[in-house]
């Protein structure tokens, strides 16, 4: 099978998101975050780092597909386990990507938050 992105077989790729995928939605119902090392873990089983650019590309590409199918930020749960607050890349998808005001963004997150929450709370999308 030949290798694709950062060296993982479309598989390999989809299993990653999808696992991610379920740790997000699981977050969002218990109304927590997940650390950007977390999601690592979970979605590459320790084959990258919190701050590896398949973490970032892996993400990117969830949270496109969340806000195309159910209109959320879903990345909006993964933060530094510093701060507590999302990485600049969030900032940067927000603004360019996704071409969203993010002049006060402890408001923007917080908000994204609890759309995100709302969106895969008790009742909602899966």
């Amino acid at each position: 099978m030949a290798t694709g992105r950062w060296g993982l077989d479309s598989a390999e790729w989809a299993a990653a998101k999808e696992s991610l995928r379920g740790l997000l939605h699981h977050a969002a119902r218990a109304g927590s975050t997940v650390t950007y090392g977390e999601a690592a873990a979970v979605a590459f089983e320790g084959r990258f780092s919190a701050r590896s650019g398949a973490l970032m590309d892996v993400l990117g590409e969830l949270d496109d597909e969340e806000e195309r199918t159910h209109g959320v930020m879903i990345a909006s749960l993964v933060v530094r386990a510093d701060t507590g607050l999302p990485g600049e890349g969030y900032w940067v998808f927000a603004r360019d990507v996704l071409h969203r005001d993010i002049s006060d963004r402890k408001a923007f997150w917080e908000a994204e938050v609890a759309r995100v929450r709302s969106a895969y709370g008790a009742g909602g999308a899966t």
